[in-house]
């Protein structure tokens, strides 16, 4: 089993020392199998804790799903949608209009903000999916 709880040197440490203090072999044995069940209770417990993490996570990601509306992240995602759809669309509806023979000047949308915006939105997708995809 994998030490992931740091402390399978001490464990080591200790085997040559209950090798040493219990000259009788299954005395010795008995100890090790002690020290090796009390560091399996201690990975087990490590192992638990990062998997009530996890669920703890998955359950407030199901909870924020469950809600009707629009979430942050997807207010954020159509904001930036209208400002590229009106800076898109600007010109040809000024034409369209001009050409009907009503000028209409529609406001300029600056995008460096909204293209900030929706590159960090997709960065954050992005990693969401790879981190799925990676377990």
């Amino acid at each position: 089993m994998a030490d992931i709880t740091g402390i399978g040197s001490i464990a080591d440490l200790a085997t040559s020392v209950i090798d040493k203090i219990f000259p009788d072999k299954t005395k010795a044995a008995e100890a090790l199998a002690a020290l090796k069940q009390a560091q399996l209770a201690g990975d087990l417990k490590s192992i638990d804790d990062q998997f009530q993490i996890q669920l703890a996570q998955i359950q407030a990601n199901a909870a924020e799903a469950a809600k009707p509306g629009l979430s942050f992240r997807d207010g954020a995602g159509w904001v930036c949608v209208t400002a590229f759809a009106i800076s898109a669309l600007k010109s040809p509806i000024e034409w369209g209009c001009a050409l009907s023979g009503h000028l209409v000047t529609l406001p300029s949308v600056d995008t460096s903000t909204s293209t900030t915006m929706l590159m960090a939105l997709l960065g954050i997708g992005g990693m969401h999916v790879y981190e799925a995809t990676q377990k």
